[in-house]
């Protein structure tokens, strides 16, 4: 485990905690001088968010691994029940943590010494990785980091950990797959084997696959950090005075 000094907490050990604390030094030289902004209140509540949802990922993730390793296949209605909870929570924080870095950014975006974006209630609704790159797509000074979300909302992992929370949020839990045998014993039972859904490709993998899941995850939030920090410390821009 890593401390993260800016959420006071444990965090695994992939947590970007580096970045975390250039990220909020940077959009702190921004939004808090030389008083606290609109665009703190909004920034400041998000950031707070990310790490919450981040060790909440990995403890999902956790309890699922868990769960395989010391019950395996044959298990009650109520282990189930756990086993999709987690698989639940560990999708939903796992979006949730990249979603609050984007609304994070967007809120830094908002303060008057950057972009000066309009960041009121609507704005605030509709905040995705989506709609905040095509906002700054049309400022040239966030080109770096229009091009990490561009890569992020691109991916077919963003892509995949969006469709399975959006499942199990509003449709249906992923159908699981049990394989049976006649006369002979049943194949080894796969930690993730899911059917496809109307909105879902079929899920099949073992237990170290969520774990390369969750090291993407961890991966591009640094990325997202990263870059953000930069956009903030960029020098502002030269006014060319009259011959």
């Amino acid at each position: 485990m890593v401390f993260s000094t800016v959420h006071q907490l444990e965090m695994p050990d992939n947590f970007p905690a580096d970045a975390m604390v250039a990220f909020m030094a940077a959009a702190q030289s921004i939004v808090l001088t030389p008083i606290k902004s609109e665009a703190w209140k909004e920034l400041g509540g998000a950031s707070n968010l990310i790490g919450w949802r981040f060790r909440g990922c990995n403890d999902y993730m956790h309890q699922y691994l868990d769960s395989w390793k010391v019950h395996g296949a044959n298990v009650s209605f109520e282990e189930i029940y756990l086993r999709e909870r987690a698989l639940f929570g560990m999708f939903t924080a796992g979006v949730s943590c990249i979603e609050s870095t984007c609304y994070a950014l967007n809120a830094l975006a908002s303060h008057p010494k950057l972009l000066g974006l309009p960041f009121g209630e609507p704005e605030q609704r509709r905040c995705n990785p989506t709609r905040l790159k095509e906002t700054l797509s049309k400022h040239p000074q966030a080109l770096v980091l229009v091009a990490t979300l561009t890569a992020l909302t691109s991916s077919t992992e963003w892509v995949l950990w969006v469709d399975l929370r959006n499942r199990m949020a509003h449709r249906s839990n992923l159908p699981r797959i049990i394989n049976a045998a006649v006369g002979s014993a049943p194949p080894p039972a796969k930690a993730l084997l899911f059917a496809a859904t109307s909105s879902t490709p079929a899920f099949e993998a073992d237990l170290s696959h969520l774990e390369v899941m969750f090291a993407w995850l961890a991966s591009s939030l640094r990325n997202l950090l990263v870059d953000g920090a930069a956009f903030a410390s960029r020098p502002e821009p030269s006014i060319e005075q009259p011959a």
